[in-house]
Formats: structure tokens, sequence, C-alpha cells
């Protein structure tokens, strides 16, 4: 006993020493150091706390992201750490009056071993109210420019409606649901996946952050059709009042317009024709005007192709008094056309060598007319229709003539003539 208590003071001393030893020796082989980790997240805990009452939540200022931790612990703890190890998180039960929830950081491994944890931010800020549900019609607009020559036809989305859901005051701003399709340098139809943008009433693009919808993206189709150029051509039915014709002219505003459609089916249409009940002229003595609708009378498949123009075209048709002349016209320049096996036949000239030839049209036309440029035929059939003769035999017969008139000149009343028909020798 005397052996274990001698020196007491001694042993006292050289325990003290050693234990000194030891904490220099370990801290000089293993100190204590730190190591600091950026954008650190925060795992919300117990949210349910909230959702289960019919409100929501949205996150404020970022905070569910801590910009700097720091940790200490000795060097070969923080040797074995990645960020991947540092667990932030926050639990809603703390949830504080002022809508702020602490912040609970911890490593996932060594964490007795750990010295000290420093944050830059050590709460959770929390914007908390009830929970809004609102439907949207979906609208597709297109943008960019289309190549030349092509238009945009018609742009529909696969779904029509986009639910949205969340913090009310959010809610309640937006107005409007919306999907672009760039159609830049596209000659054919395009079918894509864009997203779904939310506006409020100025138009303005909302921030989605807070709110759910049960689709962020919808399927685009766009169609692009083909255009061209073609005139428009109009069917005139009726007669003037008597004493006036048609002129032959019609104007019209446009006289052409441009069509859209698939190229296979606008390659085959040169021109619209406009047939309507408006373009009659009967009993009329001055030039007719109307206002038609172009669209009305597009082929199946083929659309206007400018946007800015809404189909509408006025139209003129020009009536003008008809003026009469009467020309002698040598019985040479009347010929005779048809089968004549055996017979010759020729217009016989022995009793007048002229006929007279009544015409009406347009002064300026008939103007232009000379006797010696009128030219009258007979036909062989004709003849033996007019004379009752199944056929030909000798005699001298009266046939109608036909006459080769310039356009816009008729004939008033008929012209005869007398042909011989003699056997062949």
């Amino acid at each position: 006993m005397k052996k274990l208590t001698a020196n007491w003071g001694l042993k006292v001393v050289s325990l003290l020493f050693a234990m000194i030893v030891w904490f220099l020796v370990t801290n000089i082989n293993d100190p204590v150091t730190s190591v600091r980790y950026t954008n650190v997240p925060v795992t919300l805990k117990n949210t349910n706390l909230i959702t289960d009452q019919g409100q929501v939540y949205t996150i404020l200022d970022g905070s569910d992201t801590i910009n700097s931790v720091t940790i200490f612990a000795p060097r070969s703890i923080i040797d074995s750490l990645s960020q991947n190890n540092v667990v932030a998180t926050a639990d809603i039960q703390d949830l504080s009056s002022l809508n702020t929830v602490s912040i609970n950081v911890v490593t996932n491994k060594y964490n007795d071993r750990i010295e000290q944890i420093v944050t830059s931010s050590d709460v959770v800020k929390l914007s908390v109210e009830r929970k809004a549900t609102k439907a949207l019609p979906l609208t597709a607009t297109t943008s960019g420019s289309i190549s030349d020559g092509y238009v945009i036809g018609d742009v529909t989305t696969e779904q029509n409606m986009v639910r949205i859901s969340g913090p009310e005051s959010i809610v309640n701003q937006i107005t409007s649901a919306t999907v672009d399709v760039d159609v830049t340098g596209f000659t054919s139809n395009i079918g894509t996946d864009a997203d779904i943008v939310l506006l409020d009433s100025e138009g303005e693009v909302v921030d989605p952050g807070a709110i759910s919808m049960n689709i962020k993206t919808v399927r685009v189709n766009v169609v692009i059709y083909e255009t061209k150029y073609v005139p428009l051509v109009y069917s005139v039915k009726g007669e003037p009042a008597s004493g006036y014709m048609m002129t032959g002219r019609i104007d019209s505003s446009p006289d052409s317009v441009l069509i859209a459609g698939r190229s296979s089916t606008i390659s085959s249409v040169s021109e619209i024709r406009i047939e309507d009940d408006s373009l009659d002229v009967t009993g009329l003595s001055s030039n007719l005007t109307c206002t038609l609708d172009v669209e009305g009378f597009l082929p199946s498949g083929v659309y206007l192709g400018d946007s800015d123009y809404n189909g509408a075209v006025s139209v003129v048709v020009y009536i003008d008094a008809i003026d009469t002349e009467t020309f002698d016209v040598s019985v040479s320049n009347i010929s005779i056309e048809g089968e004549s096996e055996g017979y010759r036949l020729y217009v016989d000239d022995s009793e007048y060598n002229t006929v007279s030839l009544t015409l009406q049209g347009l002064s300026d036309v008939l103007g232009s007319v000379q006797a010696s440029n009128l030219y009258g035929t007979i036909t062989v059939d004709e003849l033996l229709s007019e004379n009752n003769l199944e056929e030909l035999t000798e005699g001298t017969y009266s046939a109608n003539v036909k006459w080769n008139l310039p356009d816009g000149v008729k004939v008033r009343g008929t012209v005869s003539a007398y042909v011989r028909v003699e056997k062949d020798s």
C-alpha cells in the first residue's frame, strides 16, 4: 500500500503531463478545421399540416436555400465529408406566427464528431394563404416570319383547357393561358409540343413557380398553306333593256385575289369564277354595280391567303346604248360550206350583187366595221333544212346567211341569199 501511495504528487503530475502530451499530439496530427458549402437546399417536413387545411404555401426570397454552411470538425472528419452529407430541414410543426420555420442543419455521418455548424440563414420564410383553382381556355399563336409564298392556316391544340391551382392571390391574377410556335422558315405543316404560358390581364407573363398545372406542355398543330394570285372572272346573266347592251367591260376591285391551300389543291385553280344573282343585267339601261363576297365562291380546300382582306369585291358591269348601221355587203363575201358530191353550188348574183346587212352594237365598235370585211356562210345542211329537201336537186333556193362578226356586234333580223344548185358536169 505504501508503494502505491508513495510519491503520489509525482504520479499526478506525470498523469497530467501525459494527458497534455496526448492532447498536443492529437491536435497536431488531426487539428480542428472547417469546410464551407454553398447553396445548400432545405427540405420542408410535414407540409401536409398546411395543405390539409385547404391552404398553400409559397417560399419567399429563396429562403429554402442556405447560401453558405460552414462545418468545424477534425481534419479527418472534414476530409471524409461532402456537400451530400449536409442535411438541412425545416419542420412545419415549428411554424411561427410570422410564418417562419427554423432550419436544422446536421450531417448524416460523424454528426457526433462535428464541433460546430454555422449557417448564413436559419429560417425559411413562407407565405401561407387559401388555395384557389381555375380552368382556363388554351389559345395558340405563332411568331416569326414564314417563308415567302406561304401563309399560316389553322393553329390548333390537342387539348383546349388547362387547370391551375395555387395561392389565391396569384391565381386571381391569371386571366389567360397561351402557347406559341415559331414558324420561321417553315413551308410545311408543323406538329410540336409547346410550353404553356400564363398571362395576367395586361398580357404580362405570370411566374408559374407557385402554380401547379394539370399540363405544362401541349401538342400544337400548325397548318401551312401555299399561296398564289388568281384572277376573278364574272358570269353575267340576262339582257339589258331594249336598245342597250353590255359593253363587255367589267371592272372589279380587286381584280385578283391571293388564295391559299395545299399545293395539290391550288395547283389546278387558275381563276375564281363568280356566279351570283346580283350579276343580272335584265332590263337595265345603265351600269350594274354591286358588292360581292369572294369567299363564298372559293373551291373546297381553297382559302383567302391575305388575313387582312375580308373578301369583299366591288363590281361594275358597263352597259351602253346600241347603235344601228346598215351595210351593203357583196354576195361574193358569202361562201357555201358542206358536202355537195355531184353538184356545184354557188351564190346567185344574177338578180343582185349585194345584200343589205343591218348591224347593232356599240358606236365605237360599229365605227371600225367596213362592208368589205364582213363575211358570211351558208351550209349545205341548213340549205336542205330550210327548203325541206332530203337531198340536193338542181334549182335555185333561198337560205339564211350566218355572219362572222366582231365581238360586241350582232345582226338585226336575218339576211338571206339565193343559192344555185347545178349538176357537176
